[in-house]
């Protein structure tokens, strides 16, 4: 039976390749040959790597990419003192997403994109719309060449002051970033331009750039510079800024910041606006002290357009913070919390010298801010924030206030 298997089956080939034969010739069985041995090795190819594409170029590229960002979410309770902005509210201030990437192991993009209050949107029912914007606030490139000379080029952070660079709501302890941080520096501030940084030895670094500068017919006694923001693809003349920033870092636990800004400020003419600024922090034991000083020097607001601003704006906080939470309570998942009690005043003015038209002169523009409260942060990524505002003027009776006290509750956050 088995011998009868073979010859029957030996037959069938037989056969099978005499009709081949007949159906082909020669050179057609070859190229069929040919055609499954490039099949068979296709399959026994390896998988592509990060140099050759596909899967492998995919994973290389998310290795290499890092997403963070940061938020805030307010209550305010707004007193209300006749100026029409009393308020009780929920606000989602904003939503920040940082996604950079590693170009290369020297070349690096940093971008930051920013939603507040919500975002922006058309017109709907009954003529509402959301209130915020959305902006792209950082992209820029970071050529890493040396540890004291490298280059960046893109839309910056202007690295002014104390809050500009480290505006993250973890980095400071009031559920808003300083006043003066917003008016005589207009925190957040981002310009297009290119520069370098880099550190001197270990207690030393710096940044020099130039960039795109400030509109000065935007500014105003009541917002300070902070109008003079332009769309990042402009500028208002042919001249640029050039802003500047020196951190030195004497002794452990003390930082101090010297930093500035000038540029012509004029569509026509020549109006330079300066702004220096100094900036400092030490810790002894459980206490922090902090504090900062701005000034800002326009040589010529006529040629601005702008009569209600005097040749000079200044102003300062000091703060005092107390690390409070007990040690014996730092354990489990209260690992890394920490607990603070705070207070800061400020103080700054916007008419400072003589100003365009002398019947605007108001002391409603010298103004000051009492804050003080607490910060609970349950892990170093989280701040739960809750202050008072104490806002006074030295206006005249009759004039309506520019600001108000109030109480906030912030959740402020990072990832």
């Amino acid at each position: 039976m088995k011998k009868s298997f073979v010859l029957m089956a030996a037959v069938t080939i037989l056969c099978s390749m005499a009709s081949m034969a007949r159906a082909a010739t020669v050179e057609e069985l070859q190229q069929q040959v040919e055609e499954l041995r490039n099949q068979v090795k296709a399959i026994k190819a390896p998988a592509p790597s990060a140099e050759s594409g596909g899967d492998g170029y995919a994973k290389k590229v998310w290795d290499s990419t890092r997403f963070g960002g940061y938020g805030e979410l307010d209550y305010i309770v707004t007193r209300e003192n006749g100026n029409g902005k009393g308020s009780n509210a929920f606000d989602p201030h904003r939503f920040v997403l940082y996604v950079n990437s590693d170009l290369s192991d020297w070349i690096t993009l940093n971008t930051e994109l920013e939603w507040e209050h919500g975002g922006v949107g058309g017109d709907v029912k009954d003529g509402k719309k959301l209130s915020g914007e959305v902006l792209v606030e950082q992209a820029f490139l970071q050529f890493k060449l040396s540890r004291p000379l490298n280059l960046k080029a893109g839309i910056m952070l202007v690295p002014l002051g104390a809050t500009n660079l480290y505006h993250e709501p973890t980095n400071f302890n009031s559920s808003e970033r300083p006043q003066l941080d917003r008016y005589l520096i207009p925190s957040t501030w981002s310009e297009m331009g290119a520069g370098i940084y880099g550190s001197l030895g270990t207690k030393v670094d710096y940044e020099l750039l130039v960039m795109n500068g400030l509109d000065g017919a935007g500014f105003s006694a009541k917002d300070g510079v902070r109008g003079g923001r332009q769309n990042l693809n402009v500028d208002v003349n042919r001249n640029k800024a050039v802003a500047g920033r020196l951190e030195v870092r004497p002794f452990t636990n003390l930082y101090t910041n010297f930093s500035f800004y000038t540029a012509n400020s004029a569509k026509v003419g020549t109006a330079y606006t300066t702004i220096a600024a100094f900036d400092g922090k030490y810790s002894i034991g459980d206490l922090d002290l902090a504090g900062e000083y701005v000034h800002v020097y326009q040589d010529d607001p006529r040629a601005l357009g702008v009569t209600d601003i005097g040749h000079n704006m200044s102003g300062y906080w000091v703060e005092g913070a107390y690390h409070v939470l007990p040690k014996s309570l730092k354990k489990g998942k209260l690992s890394e919390a920490d607990a603070l009690i705070f207070a800061r005043y400020s103080e700054f003015d916007t008419q400072q010298g003589s100003i365009g038209d002398p019947s605007k002169a108001s002391g409603k523009y010298d103004r000051n801010y009492t804050n003080f409260g607490i910060v609970f942060k349950p892990t170093t990524t989280l701040s739960v924030k809750a202050d008072y505002q104490v806002y006074d003027d030295h206006r005249k009776a009759g004039e309506k206030a520019l600001d108000n006290d109030k109480f906030q509750v912030t959740l402020g956050f990072v990832f």
